[in-house]
């Protein structure tokens, strides 16, 4: 890393001009995998609603139960699935744009923002 010539300082004043929006700070606080036991509420509430759903569907389907309520189980979880995949893809391609633009402030590749990131705040 001795091609790195950007202080702690630099890199906390281009950081700041590009701070996260909220919709990555919640989708970074509610489903990332450093998630803290206090913010795994939502994220449970949601997995087992995705759970409960597929087993329904999947249970209905092995039971032989009525159409409508396969299709009931099924649209549910489709919905709700996209919802939460399309929330969090959106989250993180601002969060890249957003780490690009700071690394482009600083002259170096994503790459090497990483670095600095790791080296700076462990």
């Amino acid at each position: 890393m001795g091609d790195i010539k950007i202080t702690k300082k630099q890199f906390d004043k281009a950081y700041n001009s590009h701070t996260p929006n909220s919709w990555v700070m919640f989708a970074f606080k509610y489903f990332s995998k450093d998630t803290e036991k206090k913010n795994m509420a939502l994220s449970n509430v949601l997995i087992f609603s995705l759970l409960g759903l597929f087993l329904l569907g999947f249970l209905g389907t092995i039971f032989n139960a009525s159409r409508v309520f396969i299709e009931i189980a099924t649209i549910g979880y489709a919905i709700i699935l996209t919802v939460l995949v399309s929330f969090l893809l959106a989250a993180i391609f601002m969060n890249h744009r957003r780490l690009k633009k700071v690394a482009k402030i600083l002259g170096i590749s994503k790459e090497k923002y990483n670095r600095l990131a790791t080296k700076f705040y462990g």
